[in-house]
């Protein structure tokens, strides 16, 4: 009976596997002599989870092994990098197959390594990937055996190889693949919908089928199309003879009567089934969630998303995730996209590299538009160590990643091939950008092909004319000529600074051929150190020295707060979400920052800094003092009350940019801020002075983690008054620290101060503003979670979280 049981099991087809293989890695900074061999002796390594960034940790986890804080002032990148250094590291993981498992077609996929990354398999070496930011495979088939194995990564991250923070290691999800010798082949599929409106949608399916056995197939391919409620709306079959060690292209159309179409106001998905039968059987599954919907595009009538014009209310993001480093965890990843929609932005620009699978996931699910962006360099270096250069032998691979792995994301509007590049509008530049465009049409034509230009015409105009739509960086002025000499062409502005919001978006309404606006930048990162307080030094050399490490340009904080002026753009793009809303302009002499005017600017100069204005009324010291208060405002009227007493009424509209000034005599209480459309009351904001604090508020984002050592919990810490205020002025900061045990552990702490070079790994931080934020990474095991928080001089608090066993699909 068992011999009949196991005939049976062998006689059954093996479906389709993809294997996360975000635990057990092993890491060691440094050289390793050997450390590709099968046989090496790794068992003083560190054991990580991946998506891991070695250059961010200050843990003993072999990088730094007295657990000191990995910011260092002489670190060759500097203010680039945010005073973290690159490096070099090896990974290696022990994964054990069965003998079914071994037999089977087996890759190791890879989204990301940066950079310069060799791969060996028991001792083999396999790969060489060097661009830090694109997905790749590599096959193991016939390379693996049945029992252990051992993968091993050696990266090269040598200094400085990038403009901003660019991390280290295995930055993106490591998977294992494995799939039947008959299968689709995952790289093949392409799914278009060229008919989309509320009566009828086609989508189109082209994709390769492989049979790498020793014998002909005959294959049946089955295409469903699935509803989000699980149900199949359209279907369609094909049978193929297929020789053996073939692989043959086939495509076919699937009709969805009154599909729900994809925009960003209603982020329908559906889901494409692909099987590969054979005797009935299904040997491979494949799923693809994509989005019924039409795009087009012309300088009289702009974007359009299924027949309707949407203005692009755009941010720019780069990739690390604060106390996570360049760590791309998938929810860490979704909860930027998340922050951006909550406050108002509907477009994403990706600067300056392909975006993750989790960012364009999140994208799809929530109704962001994307443009995807290749490369910060071609030819032409930016510094010594960038991808500049590989870019000869490499940009054809690397632009072949970027688009098969997002073409199927309802999401991605517009392939970037490039940002700011040195060579633009020289006969060098275009030739290569017409040489890039070229191959992304040729994989995908069904979206434009853009590019981020910071030249002055006629470079620009040179560069443009390559182009399907042309981002420009900083260039607004010259919507109007460009647009004569490239009329059938829309623009936007790819890159704008937060201070010039209201002259941006006023090209956007009055200009049909300008669609949108990309504010530079829409959420804070590492590197560039100090760019949104200080800027640049009028010769584009210097930015913020140490301990300067954050941007601080970012609307949106790096621990996910928005920041004034956030606020203001709400209002300016007209959301609705908070219609007015009330700052007080830091009162001169206490400037809780340094460095605010360190490089003497002589305008006409770019600045990206923020306005230097506060969600606070508690201004000790200031009694009697003139302080300014802005009212930002989509109503027509706003009036200022201070503890009950008006200020006086003021019209607010297109004129005066939708603000409102007063100057305003402290006086500690309450500062409220009322709107008016038609005579009548539609909204109203609140300043209170806080007193010292009294209590520590914890909320957690998601009180349940999957067990799959992936999922993230964010913990913020805010400070309190006994009333209930939050406590903003930065004397009243307290020391705080984060205990995380049970079934989960912490993988981060920040505050967004951009001076605190203090450890992300070591579980206390201050405050900055009143506001600490920890990162709790689920365990493997199923199990509660208990989060101890201390903060100084107040109350310990206790937030509960659990995890629970991952479902089955």
């Amino acid at each position: 009976m068992a011999a009949a049981l196991l005939m049976a099991i062998a006689a059954c087809p093996a479906m389709a596997e993809v294997r996360s293989l975000s635990q057990e890695w092993l890491f060691h900074a440094g050289e390793a002599a050997g450390a590709e061999r099968t046989a090496f002796d790794d068992r003083s390594w560190h054991r990580v989870v991946v998506p891991h960034d070695f250059s961010i940790m200050d843990r003993p986890d072999g990088s730094r092994p007295d657990g000191s804080p990995p910011f260092d002032p002489a670190t060759v990148s500097g203010q680039d990098s945010g005073y973290l250094p690159g490096g070099d590291g090896w990974y290696r993981r022990h994964l054990v197959l069965t003998p079914d498992e071994a037999s089977r077609i087996v890759r190791l996929n890879f989204e990301a390594v940066y950079m310069d990354a060799d791969i060996w398999v028991n001792g083999e070496h396999l790969k060489t990937h060097r661009y830090g930011y694109t997905a790749f495979s590599v096959d193991l088939t016939g390379k693996v055996r049945a029992g252990g194995n051992v993968i091993a990564v050696r990266i090269n991250h040598p200094d400085p190889s990038s403009r901003w923070y660019a991390g280290s290691g295995l930055i993106r999800p490591v998977a294992l693949e494995l799939l039947d010798p008959v299968h689709i082949e995952p790289e093949s599929v392409f799914v278009t919908t060229p008919v989309a409106n509320e009566e009828r949608g086609v989508v189109s399916v082209s994709a390769t089928i492989v049979n790498r056995s020793g014998k002909a197939q005959t294959a049946e391919w089955v295409a469903k199309v699935v509803s989000a409620n699980g149900e199949t709306v359209a279907k369609a079959e094909q049978t193929h003879a297929i020789p053996a060690g073939a692989r043959i292209e086939r495509s076919q159309e699937l009709a969805v009567p009154r599909p729900r179409l994809w925009s960003p106001d209603s982020p329908d998905l559906y889901t494409l089934v692909q099987e590969i039968r054979i005797g009935g059987a299904t040997v491979d599954e494949r799923r693809t969630r994509f989005g019924v919907r039409t795009i087009s595009l012309d300088a009289t009538n702009g974007l359009r998303v299924n027949g309707r014009r949407v203005l692009l209310r755009g941010g720019n993001i780069h990739h690390d995730n604060y106390m996570l480093g360049a760590a791309g965890a998938p929810d860490a990843d979704a909860r930027k996209v998340a922050l951006m929609k909550a406050a108002g932005y509907n477009a994403i620009r990706n600067a300056h590299n392909p975006a993750s699978q989790a960012t364009l996931d999140a994208a799809d699910e929530l109704g962001m538009l994307v443009i995807d962006e290749a490369f910060d360099s071609w030819n032409k270096s930016k510094r010594p160590q960038d991808y500049s250069r590989f870019f000869a032998e490499d940009w054809s691979q690397d632009i072949d990643s970027l688009i098969v792995s997002g073409r199927n994301h309802p999401s991605v509007l517009f392939w970037s091939i490039g940002n700011e590049i040195p060579e633009d509008g020289t006969p060098e530049g275009v030739e290569t950008g017409r040489k890039l465009a070229e191959r992304v049409r040729r994989l995908d034509p069904t979206r434009p092909v853009t590019q981020a230009i910071n030249a002055d015409p006629p470079r620009s105009t040179n560069q443009a004319a390559v182009l399907d739509v042309v981002g420009y960086n900083y260039h607004a002025h010259i919507f109007a000529e460009e647009h004569e000499r490239l009329p059938r062409l829309t623009m936007y502005t790819a890159e704008s600074t937060p201070k010039d919001l209201f002259s941006y978006w006023r090209a956007v309404e009055s200009m049909p051929w300008v669609i949108g606006d990309f504010v530079w930048t829409a959420v804070d990162y590492l590197g560039e150190s100090g760019i949104g307080w200080m800027g640049y030094s009028q010769d584009w050399q210097k930015l913020g020295p140490y301990p300067w490490h954050l941007a601080y340009c970012g609307e949106i904080d790096a621990t996910g707060r928005m920041r004034p002026a956030a606020y203001y753009r709400q209002v300016v793009w007209k959301t609705g979400a908070a219609p007015i809303s009330a700052f007080v302009r830091q009162p001169k002499g206490t400037e809780d920052l340094p460095g605010r005017h360190l490089y003497p600017i002589v305008p006409p100069h770019l600045d990206w800094s923020l306005d230097d204005v506060h969600p606070s009324w508690t201004w000790p010291g200031q009694e009697g003092r003139r302080q300014e208060v802005v009212v930002y405002s989509e109503f027509p009227e706003v009036e200022l009350f201070l503890n009950g007493k008006s200020l006086g009424r003021k019209p607010v509209g297109e004129d005066s940019e939708y603000k409102a000034t007063y100057q305003v005599p402290y006086a500690p209480g309450r500062l409220l801020a009322v709107g008016y459309r038609d005579g009548r009351e539609a909204g109203r904001w609140e300043l209170r002075t806080a007193g010292t604090p009294t209590t520590a508020v914890v909320t957690a984002d998601r009180s349940q983690l999957t067990a799959n050592g992936e999922d993230l919990a964010y913990v913020a810490v805010e400070l309190h008054d006994a009333d209930g205020t939050p406590v903003y002025a930065r004397e009243d900061d307290r020391q705080v620290r984060v205990r995380v045990t049970g079934a989960a552990t912490l993988a981060g702490i920040g505050n967004g101060n951009p001076v605190d070079v203090s450890g992300f790994q070591s579980g206390e931080r201050k405050t900055f503003h009143g506001r600490v934020v920890a990162v709790v990474r689920a365990g493997a095991q199923a199990g509660p979670i208990v989060v101890d928080i201390d903060a100084e001089g107040l109350p310990s608090r206790q937030v509960r979280l659990h995890t629970v066993t991952p479902r089955l699909l």
